[in-house]
């Protein structure tokens, strides 16, 4: 408590000497200007001697002001508190005033009755107390509002975050039943191909618990741990299933969210590829428009005319996958379901182009997978 009285102290002598020169300088003026100078010098002590009391009672109403803080719920108990401690220091601080004025009043001068100049100086003073009290008040509603901003932005990023976990908790179990499921049913007539899409599965396993509390990777990233789950899915179709990537090499070091090809490309196979009885293809796009990273996958299933021109009902993977886009980029974003002429349909994600800053190789993925 000493050393913020030391400070506010020290604040308050800087300020108040200030406005003592400025009162001398502007009191030196005036007498100038009506033919009877008075000393600029004995001016400019006599301010000194108010300010430096002053200075002396600037902590204690500080800190009375900190503690009785005037607002509509305890202007009542404030506000009459103030009136009392206002008059009694400003009275208290005249007294020290005329007290000490002989002191510094090197020229002889005619003085009012004691009492009747404590009176008149305290009635003079009376506006200092209220300044301190001003300012404090205006210092203690900025320190709050700077504290309900940062707890405001602290809640909002608390819950996002939570929001984010919350998508990507229940998107992976969805993935991992979707793919038990296609182990299992590979294992009634190949045992080995379902051996093989288990140890891929546990690689994929731990592609993602190594991401955990990560809402973004490089595409590079990405792209190797779709190749898992495309090598899943090519054990179970075989011959049915073509994926190509057509990525351009500088998008390799682009940021996008964690796992967010993946459920796209399942809803290509689930609702495009899957119900064809001749074999399909899913394209797989990347490219930087302007500041932009435009990210397409394309299959030549069905498309959305099945449903009669209304759009289809948008599974787990669709709707996790616009909720954590707009819990990440807020509008900066846009996903939009599109039919192909030539057959099939087309996701197509635009998302703002940041880099990573490892450097990723085009060797870090497949420019083709069949």
């Amino acid at each position: 408590m000493l050393k913020q009285w030391g400070r506010v102290w020290a604040i308050g002598f800087v300020v108040w000497t200030v406005l003592a020169l400025l009162s001398a300088t502007g009191a030196h003026v005036y007498t100038s200007s009506m033919g009877s100078p008075e000393s600029w010098a004995q001016l400019l002590a006599w301010y000194l001697l108010v300010s430096f009391i002053w200075s002396l009672l600037t902590p204690p109403i500080y800190e009375l002001a900190r503690r009785f803080t005037i607002d509509r719920n305890t202007w009542e108990t404030a506000v009459p508190l103030h009136l009392a401690a206002c008059v009694g220091l400003t009275f208290a601080g005249a007294v020290l005033v005329v007290m000490s004025a002989p002191l510094i009043t090197w020229t002889p001068e005619k003085h009012a009755p004691f009492l009747a100049h404590v009176v008149s100086r305290a009635l003079m003073d009376f506006q200092r107390y209220w300044y301190i009290v001003f300012v404090t008040q205006a210092i203690i509603y900025y320190r709050k509002y700077r504290e309900r901003e940062v707890q405001s932005s602290q809640l909002e990023a608390q819950l996002a975050q939570a929001q984010l976990e919350a998508l990507k908790i229940q998107l992976e179990p969805h993935f991992l039943f979707n793919t038990l499921n296609s182990i299992a049913s590979l294992a009634r007539n190949d045992g080995i191909a379902a051996e093989n899409m288990t140890l891929q599965l546990a690689d994929l396993l731990r592609f993602s618990l190594d991401a955990v509390g990560v809402h973004e990777v490089p595409l590079s990233r990405e792209l190797t741990v779709l190749q898992k789950y495309i090598d899943i899915q090519q054990a179970r179709f075989q011959d049915r299933l073509q994926v190509e990537l057509d990525i351009q090499p500088h998008t390799l070091s682009a940021l996008v969210p964690n796992l967010i090809l993946q459920p796209l490309v399942e809803n290509a196979i689930r609702h495009g590829i899957g119900p064809r009885c001749a074999p399909g293809c899913i394209r797989i796009m990347t490219r930087q428009v302007f500041d932009e990273l435009w990210m397409e996958i394309i299959d030549n299933g069905q498309g959305l005319s099945r449903h009669r021109g209304s759009a289809p009902p948008e599974g787990v993977g669709l709707r996790n996958t616009r909720a954590r886009l707009q819990q990440l980029y807020n509008d900066d974003h846009r996903i939009t379901l599109e039919d192909v002429p030539e057959g099939g349909c087309v996701v197509k994600i635009h998302i703002p182009f940041r880099r990573c800053s490892e450097e990723v190789s085009t060797s870090d993925v497949h420019t083709s997978v069949a």
